[in-house]
């Protein structure tokens, strides 16, 4: 990975790994609010697709797709960007149905030990989803802080 890459940068590169596109991007009528998870977004995008009647995207594609447009919100906001607080101030977001998170801290410093700690935990919940986070600005809110990695069932821990 490139340091010198922002996060929507590496997200942009994975979401093209998984069959996506900078139209996709583009073509999202969906506006994230400060408030916003991946999860919320994912939620929506598939939303507007059914009232659109769009062809069902991959949920590795909208799930990817909704990490690029969070991860702009948060460059565009420097209280949820990198660096708002250190490495071993993880956050666990465990993302059970939608809307219905759970947020742990992490006794793990090392992000290695951290990243499976946290799959042991999403795994234990019968989860697909969950992401960790350092937390932003005190907040201990799901969803909230810089993204440091996501983890799905089916593709594993990616950035």
């Amino acid at each position: 990975m490139n340091s010198r890459q922002s996060s929507s940068e590496q997200f942009m590169q994975y979401l093209e790994s998984v069959g996506g596109s900078e139209a996709d991007v583009a073509g999202a009528s969906y506006v994230v609010s400060d408030g916003d998870t991946v999860e919320n977004v994912v939620s929506a995008l598939r939303m507007e697709q059914q009232q659109h009647g769009s062809t069902a995207k991959d949920p590795s594609v909208l799930h990817a797709l909704a990490q690029v447009m969070v991860s702009r919100r948060d460059e565009r906001d420097p209280g949820h960007h990198a660096g708002a607080s250190q490495p071993g101030e993880y956050q666990l977001d465990i993302h059970l149905s939608a809307g219905n998170n759970t947020r742990e801290s992490i006794p793990e410093t090392d992000i290695e030990a951290a990243k499976a700690w946290a799959r042991k935990r999403i795994e234990a919940q019968g989860a697909d989803f969950g992401a960790i986070y350092f937390p932003a600005g005190g907040s201990g809110a799901s969803g909230t802080g810089a993204l440091v990695s996501s983890y799905d069932r089916s593709v594993g821990w990616y950035r």
